[in-house]
């Protein structure tokens, strides 16, 4: 999810980033639907590769653009993350595109949400887990893998839990 389309997003996030501070970026996609909408803003922090665990959101960069996703596995190399409205995981990360985590939502309305503070931490894990077995269902083509109708069905509930969460956002 581009969480933002100027050409100097990366840098100008690069270097804040870098001094330590925070900042604002705005959402410009839809894969992290519907949780994350276009027009809500993400605050970024500088990474603490110590606090990158399952379900936990990232930004970074692809190109000259900034994606934000959610972290379904991390290992020294990187991290493994997937959008939440997408069906497979991107490909492997490395350590030195990641160049934020997401702490915090603020919605158009100016509600903000502190997703570090509880119950997000634990949310978003579940969201990790169930992004992650979703994406594992989308994957999988052999024989003994459910007929395609059915995966369908089941990728479709396990986005329930996504909604309910947005609603609790309202």
């Amino acid at each position: 999810m581009p969480a933002g389309r100027d050409a100097a997003a990366v840098p100008l996030a690069l270097e804040a980033l870098a001094r330590g501070e925070s900042l604002w970026v705005r959402e410009a996609s839809l894969s992290m639907l519907p949780l994350i909408r276009p027009g809500d803003e993400l605050q970024l922090a500088p990474l603490d590769s110590r606090r990158v665990g399952r379900g936990v959101l990232i930004a970074y960069e692809r190109g000259a653009q900034l994606v934000v996703h959610r972290v379904m596995a991390s290992s020294g190399s990187g991290v493994v993350a997937k959008g939440d409205a997408l069906a497979s995981p991107d490909p492997l990360v490395p350590w030195e595109q990641v160049i934020a985590r997401v702490v915090a939502l603020r919605r158009p309305n100016g509600r903000l949400v502190d997703l570090g503070a509880f119950p997000w931490p634990l949310l978003n894990r579940l969201l990790g887990w169930i992004a992650s077995m979703g994406s594992r269902l989308s994957m999988e083509t052999d024989r003994t893998a459910p007929p395609r109708r059915l995966r369908c069905l089941v990728w479709k509930t396990l986005r329930l839990p996504f909604y309910l969460v947005r609603l609790v956002l309202r």
